[in-house]
Parts: C-alpha cells; sequence; structure tokens
C-alpha cells in the first residue's frame, strides 16, 4: 500500500514537472516571440523615422534652395521662413525624442502645405517683382524719351528764337560820312578842309522787316579820328552807352519810331566849340543798336 502510494505521489509529481516545463517553455516561447515583434516593431519604428526625417531633411533643403534662388526677395517673407524654420525644428525634437509617427506624420504634412505656400507667394511676388521692375523700365524709356523730345523742342525753341532775333534784328545800307562847312544863310556845303569842317553828318537807310518789333529805336555813332581818339562831346557816362557788356562812348546818337518800314536817318556831329580843326587823315565809322554792329565806312580830313 505505502509503494502504491509512493508510486502514485511520484508520477504527480512528474506530472506536475511536466506542467511547470510545459508552462515555462511557452512563457519562454512567448517572451522571445513578443522580443521579436518588439525587435521588429522597433525596426519598423525605425525605418519610419528614416523615412520622415529624410523626407523633412529634404523639404527643408527646398526651402533653403528656393530662398536662395529668389535672394533678396525672400527677405519679405521673414515671418512666413520663421514659421517654417520652427516647425521643421519641433519635428526633428519629435523624432529624436517621443516616437508618435501620426503625430509627426501630420505635421510634416502640415509643414508641406506652409512651404507650398511659401513658395506660391514668393512665385506671385517675383512675378509681381518682375512685373514693377518692366514697368518702371518702361517708365525709365518714356521719361527718357519725354526728356529727349523735350530737350529737342527746347532746342528747337532756342534754335527759332534765335532766328526770330535775328531775322528780327535791324538792318541798315547806303552808311555813308560827309564833312560839312556852315555859310552864311544857314546854308552848308561840301569841305574836306580840316580848318573848314564844322560838322560830320552820317546817314544810312534802316532796312524794312516786317517781323521786327516796332516802336522807338536808339541808334549810335561812333567817330573815330586817324589817332583812334572817339570824337566825343563829353567823356562822361552821359555821352556813352552799352554794347556787348562793355560801355563805349558815342560821337552822335539818333532816334527813330520805327515802324517795319525802309527809312533814312542822319545824325550829326557839330565841331566843338573850343575845336580849332579837324585833324588830317581817315576818320572811321561805326554804327551801333542795341549788341549789333551795323555798319562801318570811313572818310578822309585833308
Amino acid at each position: 500500500m505505502e509503494n502504491t502510494k509512493d508510486q502514485k505521489s511520484n508520477k504527480g509529481i512528474i506530472i506536475g514537472g511536466i506542467v511547470l516545463l510545459l508552462i515555462a517553455i511557452f512563457f519562454g516561447w512567448k517572451w522571445i516571440s513578443t522580443q521579436s515583434e518588439i525587435s521588429q516593431i522597433k525596426k519598423i519604428a525605425d525605418e519610419e523615422k528614416a523615412i520622415l526625417r529624410h523626407e523633412l531633411d529634404s523639404l527643408m533643403a527646398e526651402h533653403e534652395r528656393i530662398k536662395a534662388a529668389y535672394g533678396e526677395l525672400a527677405d519679405s517673407l521673414k515671418v512666413k521662413d520663421s514659421i517654417i524654420q520652427a516647425s521643421a525644428l519641433e519635428i526633428k525634437k519629435l523624432l529624436d525624442t517621443k516616437w508618435e509617427y501620426v503625430k509627426v506624420s501630420r505635421k510634416l504634412d502640415q509643414l508641406r502645405v506652409v512651404a507650398q505656400s511659401y513658395l506660391r507667394q514668393m512665385d506671385s511676388l517675383y512675378t509681381v517683382n518682375q512685373q514693377l521692375q518692366e514697368e518702371n523700365l518702361q517708365m525709365k524709356e518714356e521719361i527718357k524719351a519725354e526728356q529727349q523730345k523735350s530737350r529737342q523742342l527746347v532746342q528747337e525753341k532756342d534754335l527759332l528764337s534765335t532766328k526770330i532775333k535775328e531775322g528780327s534784328a535791324l538792318s541798315i545800307s547806303s552808311l555813308t560820312a560827309e564833312t560839312l562847312r556852315l555859310r552864311s544863310g544857314g546854308k552848308e556845303e561840301f569841305a574836306d578842309k580840316g580848318k573848314r569842317i564844322d560838322k560830320i553828318r552820317v546817314c544810312f537807310i534802316i532796312a524794312e522787316n516786317r517781323i521786327a518789333q516796332p516802336g522807338t529805336r536808339t541808334f549810335y555813332i561812333r567817330i573815330a579820328d586817324p589817332n583812334g581818339n572817339i570824337l566825343t562831346r563829353s567823356r562822361g557816362d552821359e555821352y556813352s552807352f552799352t554794347y556787348q557788356g562793355e560801355q563805349l562812348q558815342y560821337s552822335a546818337m539818333a532816334n527813330i519810331d520805327y515802324q517795319n518800314k525802309a527809312v533814312k536817318i542822319c545824325a550829326d556831329y557839330n565841331k566843338l566849340p573850343l575845336q580849332e580843326k579837324f585833324i588830317a587823315g581817315t576818320y572811321q565809322v561805326a554804327v551801333y543798336h542795341g549788341d549789333n554792329l551795323l555798319g562801318e565806312t570811313n572818310f578822309t580830313v585833308k
């Protein structure tokens, strides 16, 4: 009976041992299976991380390339660029620390949307900038053309003014100078001897000029003796006029109301009260109007 009990006890122990062994084998297999699954999951996660990191790096590299391509124009979108940089940094931290594929993938998709919006805005700015540059260039060309046209008009106006001025300038003809002696009764006769000459008369014809401004005109006559001295009644300013910015002495002056028609005019230079005679030699005569020397002639005193 005791042997039978011992056999039963040993059999129970063996069965229990077998059960425990089977349980240990099951849990060992389960642990190995779990570790394999964990390893596989980790491998997949690492691959997914690598893929997402590569996508992030490619996206940011393309973003930097776009910024470099657009140059200074990219400065106008600094706010959006800072958003992209901050989002990229956040995704990198998530990839390096807490791993949530769905969260990281969603943020990466959001970053792509922002980056695409950045590119569209940059393209739009570039297009607008190009249009503005073209318009600016066109405007510069138009301004240049207008300035050229304006300069041409000014030149034409100046040329026309010069022609009008030249055309309206008075001219004279038949310039003569004669020496006269006064006879009794106021009669005048020609004299060429220095002691007999009482006056010098200068005459000329003012030509017709229909475009000249009508009105009072003053003509100045200078008579130079053989020594080059100007015959004048006084050396003061009352017997001087301005010619091309220079003050000149005159011998005689004549005023006329010019009405665009040809007219003859004469002016006399009378011998001074204490003047004994006109010295012998050739005298030079010049007629001036404004800044124009209208004519010259000469005469001889014996």
